[in-house]
């Protein structure tokens, strides 16, 4: 009963912070592009340019005025698309690369891949020890075996590959950690904070229990 109303009173939490950032010193860092990973261990910008958010697909691209938890950025100045890039600090927000999140993952998360690279996640709970965010990441071999199949059954498999994913980026070892499932991130959190084992009613992990655990262990 303590641990039911415990989740649930971290819950509300985690759906607060939803749309927020922790102010923390892990999100310390200057407005700017942080090209590599060490830029941005060192925490000073590669290149400080006006960057403009907009939406990710290529019909009916548009501009985002809002603090978007997803999106591409572009150059104010050329209309050119931000890419090859670790990080940016926009508006006070902290934001990954796809592409370099999968480029420095831990190892045991090499089946994971998206179709969209150059877009960015943003960091939606700082602490010293993780910098939390989600990012939409297919299983590579799921995927394949739809696509492989084609046909109708083989849309549904590989549009199924595709899963939003809980993923921490860990300052002591300085690589990303996708939970790439419900057992993965129980593997995770076993140790640091055992109140926030999960069940695995299904396949993927509740990201809202997920982010109030992460709420504790920051």
């Amino acid at each position: 009963m303590i641990k039911t109303l415990l989740i649930a009173m971290l819950t509300a939490l985690a759906l607060y912070c939803q749309s927020q950032v922790t102010s923390s010193s892990g999100m310390d860092y200057p407005e700017g592009i942080y090209r590599t990973k060490e830029d941005f261990l060192k925490k000073i910008p590669t290149e400080k340019k006006e960057l403009v958010a907009k939406t990710i697909y290529v019909s009916g691209r548009k501009v985002i005025d809002t603090i978007p938890d997803h999106c591409a950025f572009y150059y104010k100045e050329n209309d050119k698309k931000v890419k090859k890039t670790f990080a940016i600090c926009y508006r006070g927000n902290l934001y990954f690369q796809a592409g370099f999140i999968l480029k420095h993952r831990n190892k045991e998360d090499k089946s994971q891949t998206t179709n969209f690279p150059n877009t960015f996640c943003r960091v939606r709970i700082a602490g010293q020890n993780f910098l939390y965010t989600e990012l939409e990441l297919a299983n590579a071999w799921k995927q394949n075996l739809g696509h492989g199949l084609g046909g109708a059954v083989g849309g549904v498999i590989a549009s199924n590959a595709i899963q939003p994913k809980g993923i921490v980026w860990d300052f002591k070892n300085e690589e990303f950690n996708i939970f790439r499932s419900c057992k993965d991130y129980n593997d995770f959190i076993q140790d640091k904070y055992p109140e926030g084992v999960q069940e695995c009613d299904s396949r993927e992990p509740d990201l809202l229990q997920v982010r109030a655990a992460m709420e504790i262990i920051k």
